[in-house]
């Protein structure tokens, strides 16, 4: 959806595999990255990294609405939370990086895969716990 968001800007990017390497443990993860094919000014940036994740929501977040089942809305509400916690992470690590006041976890991939992966556990938890008769 990054790339989308990039086109409806009226700008052009690409999709590219690269190695996400992990801060404290011995690993490195390949992963898809929308990547712009020019710099994008600071308002662009903020624009490009919040829509990516809001644009996905947004199908998500139609699809939740009409979905049954308790299995299936769980699943699609924990994507729609991490999707949110991308919307929130990738502008506001922008935002610090322009006023000079980094904040490294931000971009660290035990953050950025371990946040998401605590969603999914807990909802895993949540949802195999039996309904109350």
């Amino acid at each position: 959806m990054h790339l989308v968001a990039l086109y409806a800007m009226g700008r052009s990017g690409v999709l590219i595999v690269r190695g996400y390497r992990f801060t404290f443990l011995p690993l490195t993860i390949d992963s898809f990255h929308a990547q712009p094919s020019a710099p994008l000014d600071l308002p662009s940036h903020l624009l490009f990294d919040f829509a990516g994740p809001a644009l996905a929501m947004l199908l998500l977040g139609a699809l939740a609405w009409v979905v049954r089942g308790r299995l299936a809305s769980a699943i699609l509400l924990a994507n729609l939370g991490i999707l949110g916690f991308y919307a929130v992470i990738e502008p506001v690590d922008v935002l610090l990086d322009a006023a000079g006041l980094g904040a490294p976890f931000l971009l660290w991939a035990e953050f950025n895969y371990g946040v998401p992966l605590a969603v999914l556990l807990l909802t895993a938890i949540v949802v195999s716990r039996r309904a109350p008769a």
